[in-house]
């Protein structure tokens, strides 16, 4: 069980860099606020949960025509997003960030889908891979980290000093792509 929160920890922690790389981007905004911040986490969290539990719910109906490969599927999802978010950090530029009036709710609703998309194809893995209640635990812990992460990126967007969101992204990338590298050696070692 250990080991199961262990790897759902760093999961949510490895979706939630999206999340903080964003999040950086609007508190170097001036319209950024404590509640703005909180409001903006708020969002960023209930997209990131809800996703992965929508995904997840996919790969369950799935799961008994794809069972044999389950495992090839879930590394294929974890390393492509993990390479693309690898990518996406190498090339990140803080200079061409374009900045969003994120106090309008179209904007705060478009960028949390944007944040959430990797969640919810992570989720068809998870789906394949844990029975209901983990899901849900995977869920809820992915929903916490990028609570934490997103206010946390607020408030060091507010304050000018920040851990860069090139090397969130570069993380985070990799921590996906070992978390699927995991699954497909446990399952072909096992």
């Amino acid at each position: 069980m250990i080991g199961f929160i262990f790897s759902a920890l760093l999961l949510g922690i490895a979706l939630s860099m999206d999340s903080l790389a964003v999040s950086i981007t609007c508190g170097l905004q001036r319209t950024m606020t404590k509640k703005r911040a909180l409001v903006l986490a708020m969002s960023f969290a209930f997209f990131q949960g809800l996703f992965p539990l929508i995904g997840a719910l996919i790969g369950d109906l799935a799961k008994d025509y794809i069972e044999a490969i389950d495992h090839w599927i879930a590394f294929g999802l974890l390393a492509v997003i993990g390479m693309k978010m690898f990518l996406e950090g190498y090339r990140y530029n803080m200079n061409n960030c374009v900045l969003y009036d994120f106090t309008k709710p179209s904007v705060l609703i478009t960028l949390s889908i944007a944040t959430s998309i990797d969640a919810f194809i992570i989720g068809i893995g998870f789906g394949l891979e844990y029975s209901l209640n983990e899901q849900f635990i995977i869920v809820g812990i992915i929903a916490i980290c990028t609570f934490i992460f997103s206010l946390l990126g607020s408030f060091m967007g507010m304050k000018a000093y920040f851990f860069k969101p090139k090397l969130a992204l570069i993380f985070g990338g990799s921590i996906l792509f070992g978390l699927g590298l995991k699954i497909l050696l446990e399952h072909l070692f096992v």
